[in-house]
C-alpha cells in the first residue's frame, strides 16, 4: 500500500501521463503562414474561413456596416493594398465600416476585419487608418485567432477528462492552467500583431511613423476614458486596439526600429484622402440609437425626448441611456422593452417587484400612463418607474454610488428625468439627427475653447474636439489649419 504523503505525486503523475495523451490525440499541427514554425491547431484554413464567415453575418445583424458606399470602398481599397504585402495573399479580405460609435476595431478569421466609425472619427491620415487595418490584419495572417480557440478547445477537453477521472485538486491545476496560460497569450500576440502590421505598412509605401501616431491617438483615448471614469466613479471602460502598450513600451519601440529598417520606398502620402472620407461622417450617436445634444436627448423612431437635469450627462449605448451625476454619485438607467399584457403601470411594477415597494404614485406624462415609487433592497433605495407608450415599456432605475443618506437629495433628480419625458414635437424632429463631422479651416483668432462654446457635442466638448484633432489635452490652433469639428 502507497504511503499517504505519495499519493499527490502519483496522482499529478498520472495527470501528466493523461495530458500527454491528449496532446497526442490532439497533435493537429500546422505550418504558421508567418514564422513558418508548426502551430498547435484544430482547424484547416477552410473551417477557419467558414467560422469568420458565420461570425461576421452574426455581427452585422448586431451592429450594421455604416451606409456610406463611398467610404467603405475607400477603406477595402487601403486594406486591399496592405493584404497583398501581407503573408496570406491568397485569402479575400473583407475591410468593413462599423456604425458605431466605439473607438476601436477587430478581426476575424478568414479575413474578416472590422473597423468602427468612432474610431476613425478620432483619425486624421490615411496612414493611421493603414497602421489600424494591418495591426488587424497582422492578427488574421498569423491565425492568432485559431491558436485561440484551439488552445481554448485542448483546455476544455482537459478539465472535463480530469473532472471525471482524477481529484479535485488536479481539476483546479488543470482550470488554472487554462487561465494562466490564455491570460498570457494575448500580450504576446498583440506584439507580434504590432509587428506584421508595421511591416506591412512600410512595404505597402507608408512610413512606420503611422503607428507610432496612432499609438498616441489612441493613448489619449485611454488617458480620457480612465478620467471620465474615474469622474463617475467606474472602473475604466476603454479597451481599444493597442490599449496593451504603455506609451514607452520597449518591445513595441523594437517593433517600430525594426520596421524603419525596412523602409526602402516611402511612396505614399501620409494624409492621402482621409480627410475627404470622413468628411459628413457621422460623429458619436446615430438615429437608430437616439441622439443626445447637451442636456436633452431624442429618438425618432421611439417618438420621445428626455432631459437631464443641470450639469447631468447622458451616456448612450446599445442596450441603454444612462443619466450621471457630474460627480458620479448617482446615475439612472432608461431601458425599453416591448408591452405584452393588458394592465397599468401600477400593476405592471407590483407584478415584477412584489415587496419592498412605496411611495408608488399613477400619474400622466403628456398624455401617457406612468407609475413610479421607491424600491428598498438590502439596505439600499431606487427610485424605479415605468411608462407606457405605444406598446412599449420605458423603464427608470435611479441609484446611488456613494451613502444612502443623500438618496433624497438626488430622488428629486431622479423625478426630474423621468417627469420630463415627452413625445417629440415637430419642431424638435430635426434634433433627432445624428451629429456629422465636418471640415472646418480654423480663422484668426479660434480656440479650442471659443469652438467647444458653439459646439453641440455632448458631455466634455472643448476635450473632444482636441481628441478628433490630435491636440489632448493642450495643444493650440492656428489660423489656416484644417481641423474636424462636430454640426
Amino acid at each position: 500500500m502507497v504511503g499517504s504523503k505519495f499519493r499527490p505525486f502519483i496522482k499529478v503523475k498520472k495527470f501528466l501521463y493523461l495530458f500527454l495523451s491528449i496532446l497526442i490525440l490532439f497533435s493537429g499541427c500546422a505550418v504558421n503562414p508567418v514564422s513558418g514554425d508548426k502551430d498547435f491547431v484544430l482547424m484547416s484554413e477552410s473551417q477557419e474561413i467558414a467560422l469568420g464567415r458565420n461570425y461576421n453575418s452574426q455581427i452585422l445583424k448586431q451592429i450594421p456596416a455604416y451606409p456610406d458606399k463611398e467610404l467603405q470602398d475607400y477603406v477595402q481599397s487601403v486594406g486591399d493594398s496592405l493584404a497583398k504585402k501581407s503573408h496570406r495573399p491568397n485569402l479575400i479580405y473583407r475591410f468593413t465600416v462599423l456604425d458605431s460609435p466605439d473607438v476601436n476595431a477587430f478581426a476575424l478569421p478568414g479575413g474578416y476585419i472590422f473597423v468602427f466609425r468612432g474610431l476613425m472619427a478620432y483619425l486624421s491620415s490615411e496612414e493611421e487608418l493603414a497602421a489600424v487595418l494591418g495591426h488587424e490584419l497582422g492578427h488574421v495572417t498569423a491565425r492568432h485567432s485559431v491558436q485561440q480557440i484551439s488552445q481554448s478547445q485542448l483546455f476544455d477537453v482537459l478539465t472535463t477528462v480530469v473532472g471525471r477521472q482524477s481529484s479535485s485538486n488536479i481539476y483546479n491545476i488543470t482550470n488554472l492552467a487554462k487561465s494562466a496560460f490564455l491570460a498570457g497569450y494575448g500580450r504576446r500576440l498583440e506584439l507580434q500583431a504590432d509587428e506584421l502590421g508595421a511591416e506591412y505598412l512600410v512595404k505597402d509605401g507608408y512610413s512606420s511613423a503611422g503607428m507610432l501616431e496612432t499609438l498616441s491617438v489612441l493613448k489619449d483615448q485611454e488617458i480620457y476614458s480612465k478620467e471620465k471614469s474615474q469622474r463617475r466613479g467606474q472602473q475604466q471602460t476603454y479597451h481599444g486596439v493597442f490599449s496593451s502598450h504603455p506609451s514607452n513600451d520597449k518591445r513595441f519601440q523594437e517593433v517600430i526600429t525594426k520596421a524603419q529598417s525596412l523602409e526602402v520606398n516611402i511612396s505614399k502620402d501620409p494624409q492621402g484622402n482621409y480627410m475627404k472620407y470622413v468628411d459628413d461622417m457621422i460623429y458619436g450617436d446615430n438615429e437608430a440609437s437616439g441622439v443626445r445634444r447637451g442636456r436633452d436627448f431624442y429618438h425618432q423612431d421611439l417618438d420621445i425626448h428626455l432631459k437631464a437635469p443641470e450639469k447631468w450627462e447622458i451616456e448612450n449605448t446599445i442596450s441603454s441611456l444612462f443619466f450621471y451625476s457630474q460627480n458620479g454619485e448617482a446615475s439612472l438607467s432608461v431601458q425599453v422593452d416591448d408591452q405584452n399584457m393588458r394592465e397599468t403601470p401600477k400593476d405592471y411594477l407590483y407584478r415584477n417587484i412584489s415587496s419592498n415597494l412605496y411611495e408608488v404614485e399613477d400619474f400622466l406624462l403628456d398624455g401617457y400612463e406612468a407609475c413610479s415609487g421607491i424600491l428598498e433592497r438590502s439596505g439600499k433605495r431606487f427610485r424605479i418607474a415605468v411608462i407606457f407608450k405605444d406598446k412599449k415599456i420605458f423603464q427608470f432605475l435611479g441609484s446611488l454610488n456613494s451613502s444612502e443618506e443623500n438618496f433624497f437629495s438626488y430622488d428629486k433628480d431622479f423625478l426630474y428625468i423621468v417627469r420630463n419625458f415627452s413625445k417629440l414635437k415637430e419642431s424638435e424632429r430635426s434634433l433627432a439627427l445624428p451629429l456629422r463631422i465636418k471640415l472646418h479651416k480654423v480663422k484668426k483668432g479660434q480656440s479650442y475653447n471659443s469652438l467647444a462654446n458653439d459646439s453641440l457635442i455632448p458631455n466634455d466638448p472643448e476635450k473632444k474636439l482636441r481628441l478628433l484633432n490630435g491636440d489632448y489635452p493642450s495643444g493650440t490652433l492656428s489660423a489656416g489649419r484644417l481641423i474636424k469639428i462636430i454640426k
